[in-house]
């Protein structure tokens, strides 16, 4: 009667898959389905959800995924209104506009083209990025990827069959046969892994200008970038004694 709309507030993160692929609470904490069923959902009104199609974004937001492919990559990590009698669809479907506004502001088909992707794979290498970057590495991570992807070497990320042994559920294998394995298997995975955040979207589309071919994350949490196998064996000896025998 005097025109006030009940809303809530629902955050979505950077960085998260559709659903909890690990027991760690910062999964938990992060992945969209958990998001929802904290918000009230139910699990079939999240299964729903997941499962619809979403036609209003086919020609922007989805253009170039590939029939039957699912949501993950594309709940873009923000802080939402909602009106309270809002349904998943109608969230997901705010969280795609919200991604396709960032997309259509910074131009970024255009930019992924430059590089020789188009949106899907673009916003693909994007996650890849995202799960690899600790912080302002990003430019550079993704600068080693298109070097790799250009001369068709693997792009050899752990992140990406780590990813899907934990969907499935099975141990992890860095010989995990799956065309997510970029270890094992040339190209881009499948699809995207996780959400990527604004940041790691513009470094996919804007890589630094440097000559890079190899990166770890040193047990100090610091990337070391390399040019040669030995320079990146170096680092491996002198920064990453612990965390490179956990693969």
């Amino acid at each position: 009667v005097n025109g006030r709309v009940d809303t809530f507030s629902i955050t979505f993160f950077p960085g998260a898959t559709l659903v909890n692929t690990t027991d760690t609470p910062d999964n938990q904490k992060l992945d969209v389905a958990s998001v929802l069923r904290r918000a009230g959902y139910s699990d079939a009104e999240i299964t729903q959800g997941f499962a619809a199609e979403y036609p209003e974004f086919t020609d922007t937001l989805f253009q170039g995924r590939p029939a039957g492919a699912d949501l993950e990559g594309y709940v873009y990590g923000e802080t939402y209104q909602f009106p309270s009698n809002a349904t998943v669809e109608d969230i997901l479907a705010g969280t795609f506009t919200e991604f396709w506004t960032v997309i259509e502001e910074n131009d970024l088909v255009t930019a992924f083209k430059t590089q020789g992707l188009d949106l899907y794979q673009g916003i693909t290498l994007a996650s890849i990025v995202q799960r690899e970057s600790g912080g302002d590495d990003k430019e550079e991570i993704a600068q080693v990827f298109y070097t790799r992807y250009r001369t068709g070497m693997a792009l050899g990320s752990d992140v990406t069959y780590q990813y899907i042994t934990d969907k499935l559920g099975v141990e992890r294998d860095v010989n995990y046969d799956s065309p997510y394995n970029t270890r094992r298997y040339t190209g881009l995975p499948p699809g995207p892994i996780a959400t990527p955040g604004f940041a790691a979207l513009l470094a996919t589309a804007y890589p630094a200008d440097t000559d890079y071919l190899y990166f770890l994350s040193g047990d100090d949490d610091i990337t070391y970038f390399a040019r040669t196998l030995e320079e990146h064996e170096a680092n491996i000896i002198n920064h990453c004694q612990v965390k490179c025998q956990i693969i």
